[in-house]
């Protein structure tokens, strides 16, 4: 296995444990650690460090070694309103000519995300929502926003799972509901509303949950 391959092992092993807050905020990351559990020396997994530092998932510290980031409620702010921006207009392509399938793709996650809402289950009902964003990201003809919105998304995520309870699951199976409507009905306008609408409201209610102070 190439040097290359390994270290996109080790950055995508590193990146799901800060996602699934299994690395915590602040928590160091030990190059050993993942070397050990990867099977590979520490050059791939310092290079995997390197590369989350750049996307800001990571501080290194001189002569201290790496820790996950500490996200601060100016953080989330300046991630959910980017989110509001770049997702809302693709939202607002995704609505102009769906397909079918992909219709029926959404329809089939709305229902399966309410069902994980009446059970209140937020990790099974968030597995739901990913692939609900990730449909209408299929959906954009414009491949540019789609690679902007990527490593956004990968921060929400890790948001989201550290403030679980800050999450209201009926109001964002609701929003889901209410993009899905617009774009069945070629609705670009509202699509774009519903959605920009849905990662306001989430940012409103993480900052207050999490940081208790309402932006």
């Amino acid at each position: 296995m190439g040097k290359q391959n390994q270290a996109q092992i080790a950055y995508d092993s590193i990146l799901r444990d800060i996602k699934e807050n299994q690395l915590t905020q602040g928590q160091p990351i030990i190059e050993e650690e993942y070397a050990k559990k990867l099977d590979m020396s520490r050059t791939p997994v310092r290079e995997a460090i390197r590369l989350l530092s750049v996307e800001g998932f990571v501080t290194v510290y001189p002569r201290k070694g790496a820790y996950v980031s500490v996200l601060t409620a100016e953080d989330v702010k300046e991630c959910y309103e980017m989110m509001e921006a770049v997702e809302g207009m693709i939202a607002y392509l995704a609505a102009q000519q769906p397909s079918t399938e992909h219709v029926n793709q959404l329809t089939e996650l709305i229902g399966r995300m309410n069902e994980q809402k009446s059970l209140s289950n937020f990790h099974q009902w968030k597995e739901y929502d990913i692939e609900f964003h990730r449909t209408l990201h299929r959906m954009c003809p414009n491949k540019l926003l789609i690679y902007h919105v990527e490593k956004l998304f990968h921060k929400t995520y890790q948001i989201q799972t550290r403030f679980v309870a800050g999450v209201n699951l009926e109001k964002a199976t609701e929003e889901h509901q209410f993009i899905l409507e617009a774009i069945i009905a070629k609705d670009s306008e509202k699509a774009r509303h519903y959605t920009q609408q849905n990662w306001n409201r989430a940012r409103n209610e993480l900052v207050n949950y999490g940081y208790n102070d309402k932006l």
